[in-house]
């Protein structure tokens, strides 16, 4: 713009955006007229006025600006300004859904101005930014055609041709379009690019030339590029060249020189590509002679452990192919634990390789592992791995002997398994506590309290219950005093931390859980990783706050703001991510800028952001607090949703082809997509219901799904049944929702229809929290803790999360009793006599509820609650309470046990505080 640096164009421009920052849009409007009037009736103008229309509240003014912003975009010849465009740019991107129309007006400025090296920037910027590949890409060519000089943006042209043609949202044609270009432009010197190029042949063939190849004076080695020639060889199925390859850079050192870069060579890529070309050969000479060129380097190198790892895998993959005996694999494994007994990743290395032995020969190598690990070596005295060899034979007993043959898990043999993990851990050297509490790390020997726990947590069902995949809640109690007692030791225990969490959690404790979990200190992409492990129906089990803890942070104790700062880091992390890109393509950083954009695509449609936008809202329903109502939008996205969940920090000892331990200490199934789905569903009823509740006009024109799209035949394998039985009723408050917003398409019948069912499901859950004689309820005698057969005495994560589901469904019904008994109303009506009905009802149902909640809560104050919950995690044979007495710290015992019960009044508090 011919003005832009004039001093009264810019006092004038001031005066204007002094007016919009103090909200007069009328008075910034006038000034925009006024100087058109005066003549300077320029598209900058033009294009403010529209956007300040635009800005306007009043539906007629914002259309007036929708209507002159898109006829600006129009015009020919199109607007090259660039301060006009940005304009238009920022008013298109207000308006939404008009990306068509910013591509346009970028790609039109930029044919028009070829030179113009800022719009050119400009209109890449905004695509690459806004993940528009194609825009992006055409903007690149654009730049690399008229700047050939600067050489980068060939090869961001060559990146977002590529970046086109990998995206799942082009079609198979664009793919293959935008593949050959990147290709062409890539390998200039071709003249033609086959259907299929072969390109893990070509990346061989390139990282082997004299130019670019890895001993180019470019490449130098570099390990990554050695990496990239492994997989391109194995990708390509090149065996012979791989086998040779990989031989090549193991070759036994001769000197120190050649040590050392053996060092980063004994890579387990190195020897994976070793072990699968032999396999892909299958040539017994070739076997034979590698098996033998294996053998010497172990002998030339004997802690490699990629090196007998590799030995097992090729003894492992005869047995399986018929060309040697089981006595073979298990000399092998003999060997390995030889070698390796004081290595804790011994008994993960040889778990899937003994899985194929027989029991007789399986139990007698556990019986050589066990003899075996007290043979001590040359290991001193106070050496902190001394026990390491005992806990390997003892992971390999919980595995083989109990966990694989689970009916014989008998509770003497159990006892006996727990006894010896308790007097080994008492027995071995650990460093001295500190008076002010323990800043000491993790010891190999805290994985003996991790076995104790675990094993009580998963066989005591055989024989407490008669239901060996259910755990008893005795036990859930009984471990949560061994591993406490591990943390008085190791207060840093990753995997003891996060199994407590979750003990807690299914204990209903919801305060001791969070409590633990701050702990963790979870911070950045641990809130997508490791967070769920509390987050997971935790809006159904202890939505309120927990009493403050002293020097902790608020989200420590308060669940609302724990959600809350989830959210924050995804925010936060797509702001930083698309900043990271960008400067990873100005320094020519591709491989980098492909992984960013992977990350932030994976984080934006993450499954756990979904969930905790949906259950923050949940929270506030329930636990009161701020308005969420700037989580909506995400909670409404209906895009396909991406799992990065990791489960790896809890340690899992179970047999091979067994669920893992962690799958068998959830909360219920692992909630997927049917799950949001569900809890997309009643989102949108309390949207619509608060509104209509606000006298907010709604509309009526929204869709009621059928009970097969969102519950499918498979929803149980992710939902509890409360949750299933919840997203049934809120389906029919959701078409009696439609009724009261004024839709026509809602019979009377339907309406009937629901009306009954509602009716139904309010007289079961009254019958279900109904009080017998005895303070009891079939809710409480199903889902309570129980320390005594037939007793309930506290409340359990299902007691709690039925509870809390049940109010939530009661508070949705008071909405529409609210809507559909005020007078003067419009809208539908539903029949008089059935919504006092629904009243009686409603109300019924919460005082039920409440009742039952403080007859339980009367339970845990009983005398002798806090004797009978520490004689509990003493209980057992005579030499189990032996190693559990001299093991535990009584006063810690009891503290935790009135922490126990502490937490259990403070769950059903929060219970007690809501409101209808």
């Amino acid at each position: 713009m011919s003005a832009t640096n004039d001093a009264v164009f810019h006092r004038r421009n001031k005066q204007i955006q002094d007016a919009i920052d103090g909200q007069n849009l009328k008075q910034a409007l006038q000034l925009i007229e006024k100087r058109m009037k005066k003549g300077e009736d320029s598209r900058f103008l033009k294009a403010w006025k529209a956007e300040i229309l635009y800005r306007h509240a009043d539906d007629a003014h914002r259309q007036r600006g929708l209507a002159e912003t898109l006829d600006l975009c129009k015009l020919e010849p199109p607007t090259t300004d660039l301060d006009t465009l940005e304009i238009l740019q920022e008013t298109l991107q207000k308006i939404g859904g008009q990306e068509d129309t910013m591509r346009s007006l970028w790609e039109k400025a930029a044919k028009a101005k070829p030179q113009d090296l800022e719009v050119q920037l400009r209109w890449f910027s905004y695509a690459f930014e806004a993940d528009d590949w194609k825009s992006a890409q055409k903007a690149a060519m654009s730049l690399q055609s008229n700047f050939p000089k600067t050489r980068k943006y060939y090869f961001w042209a060559v990146f977002l041709s590529y970046l086109v043609a990998v995206d799942k949202n082009s079609s198979e044609a664009e793919r293959k379009l935008f593949g050959t270009l990147a290709y062409r432009m890539a390998s200039k010197a071709a003249d033609s690019v086959p259907a299929d190029p072969g390109r893990h042949t070509e990346v061989v063939k390139l990282l082997d030339s004299q130019n670019l190849g890895l001993s180019s004076r470019i490449v130098q080695n570099d390990w990554p590029f050695v990496g990239e020639k492994l997989s391109g060889l194995e990708n390509a199925g090149m065996w012979a060249e791989g086998l040779s390859y990989a031989k090549d850079l193991l070759a036994i050192p001769t000197n120190e020189s050649e040590e050392k870069t053996l060092q980063e060579r004994d890579d387990w890529a190195v020897w994976s590509l070793l072990v699968h070309s032999v396999q892909n050969i299958k040539n017994t000479e070739t076997t034979a002679e590698i098996r033998k060129f294996i053998d010497e380097f172990i002998e030339a190198v004997p802690r490699s452990r990629n090196a007998q790892l590799a030995r097992l895998d090729l003894i492992h993959w005869s047995l399986k192919s018929g060309s040697l005996k089981s006595d073979e694999l298990m000399a092998a494994c003999q060997e390995y634990l030889d070698r390796n007994k004081t290595k804790l990743y011994c008994f993960v290395d040889l778990r899937k390789y003994l899985s194929d032995l027989d029991k007789g020969p399986l139990t007698e190598f556990i019986q050589y592992a066990s003899r075996t690990h007290g043979i001590e070596g040359d290991m001193k005295e106070n050496d902190p791995f001394k026990d390491v060899p005992a806990i390997n034979a003892l992971k390999l007993e919980y595995c083989f002997l109990l966990s694989a043959d689970e009916a014989n898990a008998t509770q003497p043999k159990v006892e006996d398994f727990v006894s010896r993990c308790l007097q080994t851990f008492r027995g071995a050297k650990r460093p001295e506590r500190a008076p002010a509490g323990s800043t000491i790390e993790s010891q190999p020997s805290d994985d003996l309290c991790l076995l104790a726990a675990m094993s009580l947590l998963r066989f005591s069902g055989g024989w407490i219950n008669d239901k060996p995949d259910q755990i008893p809640d005795t036990s859930l109690i009984r471990a949560a005093g061994i591993l406490e007692r591990l943390l008085l030791d190791s207060p840093h225990n990753y995997n003891a931390l996060l199994l407590l969490v979750r003990i807690y959690l299914r204990l209903g404790a919801g305060s001791l859980a969070l409590r633990t979990f701050s702990k963790l200190s979870v911070k950045q992409l641990q809130y997508e990783t490791v967070a769920h492990n509390l987050f997971t129906r935790l809006a159904t089990v202890h939505p309120h706050s927990a009493p403050p803890v002293e020097g902790a942070e608020y989200k420590d104790f308060h669940p609302q703001s724990a959600f809350v700062q989830a959210l924050n880091f995804y925010r936060t992390a797509d702001v930083t991510t698309v900043r990271n890109r960008t400067n990873g393509l100005e320094y020519g950083s591709y491989v980098n800028v492909e992984g960013t954009i992977d990350l932030q695509r994976r984080l934006k449609h993450s499954i756990c952001r979904k969930m905790w936008a949906l259950d923050v809202k949940r929270i506030q329903r329930l636990a009161g607090g701020d308005n969420m109502s700037r989580y909506s939008d995400l909670a409404r996205e209906t895009s396909p949703v991406v799992d990065q969940r990791v489960f790896d920090a809890f340690m899992n000892c179970e047999a091979p082809g067994q669920p893992t331990f962690e799958e068998r200490v959830r909360l219920g199934p692992l909630p997927k997509e049917h799950w949001v789905k569900s809890a997309q569903l009643t989102n949108q009823l309390f949207d619509l219901l608060k509104n209509l509740a606000a006298q907010k006009p709604v509309s009526s024109d929204f869709d009621v799904p059928s009970l097969d799209d969102v519950l499918s035949s498979d929803a149980e394998s992710e939902m509890t049944a409360p949750e299933m039985e919840s997203v049934k009723l809120h389906l029919n408050l959701l078409k009696v929702t439609k009724l009261l917003s004024g839709s026509k398409s809602v019979s009377s019948e339907d309406v009937d229809t629901c009306l009954s069912q509602l009716e139904q499901w309010l007289e079961f859950t009254s019958k279900d929290f109904a009080l017998d004689d005895a303070k009891l309820s079939p809710v409480m005698l199903r889902t309570a803790v129980f320390l005594k057969p037939g007793t309930p005495s506290a409340p359990s994560w299902k007691y709690l999360h039925d509870t809390f589901l049940v109010l939530e469904s009661l508070k949705a019904l008071s909405f529409i009793y609210t809507i559909a008994s005020r007078k003067g109303s419009k809208t539908a009506k539903l029949p008089k006599d059935r919504v006092d009905k629904l009243a009686g009802l409603i109300g019924e149902v919460y005082e039920s509820v409440r009742a039952n909640i403080r007859a339980l809560k009367s339970r845990i104050s009983e005398p002798g609650m806090l004797g009978s919950l520490v004689d509990l995690v003493l209980a057992g044979g005579q030499q189990l309470r032996t190693e559990l007495e001299k093991t535990l710290d009584m006063p810690a015992l009891e503290l935790l046990c009135g922490e126990l019960m502490e937490s259990w009044e403070e769950s059903l508090d929060g219970a007690l505080s809501v409101k209808l």
